[in-house]
């Protein structure tokens, strides 16, 4: 091959999350860095995994994230079929090879000896493996015995003298003592291949030149390092990506933890150049002298700087603090032009449409009442795109995901505010302190905003000198007044806000407060 090949081998389960979008994301970003190509392969020998619409489900949530396919199920492509199930004539092809080299062999050992095999082992602390009672069967006689119709299997003849060592791009030697290597099974019961046999051939028919895969398939490496002997192939450069744990560093990362599908990941308002930029630091970094301090990269930048050699041997740690802070810092870096068309987007594709994996996907508490949201709101931000530009600039630098627009914006929407207790700082004063005070100087911010501009330093002057006269503190009438007019304890800049708002809103919600507190 005169071009670098990578392959995504997902199961057709149609769950995609951030460990997944890490695990195929270094394939992408290979493929464009050195143009070659971006396999999809359809791994589904595990019936009892598939899932309606798995597949496509699963296309759909890595193409959203920017992760595409050059050839797969969906492409086609001149080493097809893409899918394991439509293939199984030729495993079935490449396993009868390796039993007519002697490389493999007919078992017939039952579900019930194998149990008891290995209850017998453990109870004696031994090594768990099949112990090769049918390894030395005459091939005639397997034979005969398969023409008959017994059940079987078959099983790789794994050498037991000596040992096999492989060079792994971010592990290095990995070796492994032969007789401590399990004769693995290649064809199951049912006619579908195993992972071993199925993934070695594909590998070899398809081109493939480097093979990216968790570190869970490690101790599986030299396994298909023979296979590739026994039938005479190259076996593609292998690289094992550490797994990514749960934030306590104990488990393998659970959607309890931060699994949860993309499908939730996007409809929180996570841009795809985020998740992209969080994924991928999950383990890696670039070179100390190409690296961003801020640790903010674009799409293209990550295809130009990455490589399999930074990548780390040690396992990463879920972090939703940094992933949050990733994803605040790609919203700041829109104008506030490129972030109204991305809020359209996301509201009308992610919050009101549909993923493929919906239907099997249970939705998060949460996502409901979104939706309520940008039912209500949507319409009202196209029906003035400007008013709802010059409402969003003022929280552009404060959101971390899109979802939180809708509340952050709600007082610039609303006609009336609710309020809880815990909206107003109740602290150093009582509601009706608080409601005393707000009606009393009323008049006083009725004054400054009869003109046509609002102005600063007279807005400050008159809060801090009636406060002053209250004998308060000048940051708790601020807050009341922050309270009464937001309906939350921080907001932007109140001016700001009331520039937009104007002042006929910001009087009635200022007396409805003053009624709320004095219940």
């Amino acid at each position: 091959m005169s071009e670098f090949r990578f392959r995504a081998a997902p199961s057709p389960t149609g769950k995609v999350h951030i460990g997944t979008i890490r695990a195929y994301l270094p394939n992408y970003l290979l493929a464009k860095k050195y143009g070659g190509k971006n396999i999809l392969r359809i791994e589904d020998t595990d019936q009892k995994r598939l899932v309606p619409n798995g597949v496509e489900a699963m296309i759909e949530a890595y193409e959203e994230v920017g992760i595409t396919f050059d050839e797969g199920p969906h492409r086609g492509g001149a080493f097809g079929p893409y899918v394991q199930s439509e293939r199984l004539e030729i495993y079935r092809k490449y396993a009868k090879q390796l039993i007519d080299q002697g490389d493999a062999y007919y078992c017939f050992c039952s579900k019930e000896r194998l149990e008891e095999l290995r209850a017998t082992q453990s109870a004696n602390k031994q090594k768990t493996m099949y112990d090769g009672l049918c390894r030395n069967i005459p091939r005639e006689e397997a034979q005969k015995r398969v023409d008959g119709g017994e059940p079987h299997v078959i099983r790789m003849k794994f050498p037991k003298e000596g040992g096999t060592v492989c060079q792994d791009l971010i592990f290095g030697k990995v070796s492994v003592k032969n007789s401590d290597v399990e004769d693995q099974v290649l064809m199951k019961g049912d006619g579908f291949p195993t992972y071993h046999l199925a993934v070695v051939v594909d590998d070899h028919l398809m081109g493939i030149t480097t093979a990216i895969r968790g570190v869970d398939w490690l101790p599986s490496y030299p396994k298909h390092v023979v296979l590739f002997k026994m039938f005479g192939w190259e076996p593609p450069q292998f690289a094992h990506l550490p797994l990514i744990l749960n934030p306590d560093g104990r488990k393998k990362l659970s959607k309890r933890h931060g699994a949860f599908p993309v499908s939730q990941i996007l409809r929180k308002g996570y841009l795809k150049e985020a998740i992209m930029n969080y994924s991928i630091l999950c383990g890696w970094a670039p070179k100390p002298e190409e690296a961003h301090q801020d640790e903010i990269y674009t799409p293209e930048e990550l295809i130009q700087l990455f490589d399999l050699d930074r990548v780390h041997k040690t396992a990463a740690r879920y972090d939703q603090a940094k992933f949050d802070y990733i994803n605040s810092k790609h919203i700041r870096n829109l104008s506030i032009d490129a972030l109204v068309e991305r809020v359209f987007q996301w509201a009308e594709k992610y919050v009101l449409g549909t993923f493929m994996s919906d239907e099997y996907t249970e939705p998060a508490e949460w996502e409901g009442s979104l939706k309520d949201a940008i039912k209500k709101y949507l319409p009202l931000w196209k029906a003035d795109i400007e008013h709802f530009k010059r409402a969003l600039s003022l929280e552009h630098e404060r959101i971390s995901m899109l979802a939180e627009i809708p509340a952050a914006l709600d007082f610039f929407y609303e006609e009336e505010l609710s309020w809880e207790d815990e909206d107003w700082n109740t602290k150093n004063h009582t509601k009706v302190e608080l409601a005393t005070a707000l009606e009393n100087v009323l008049p006083k911010l009725e004054e400054i905003f009869k003109k046509d501009v609002f102005d600063h330093e007279e807005w400050e002057k008159v809060v801090r000198g009636y406060a002053d006269e209250l004998g308060w503190k000048h940051g708790d009438l601020f807050l009341a007044i922050r309270s009464a007019t937001t309906g939350r304890l921080q907001s932007p800049p109140l001016l700001d806000c009331y520039e937009i708002m104007g002042w006929k809103k910001v009087r009635s919600f200022i007396e409805q407060a003053i009624t709320w507190l004095n219940k």
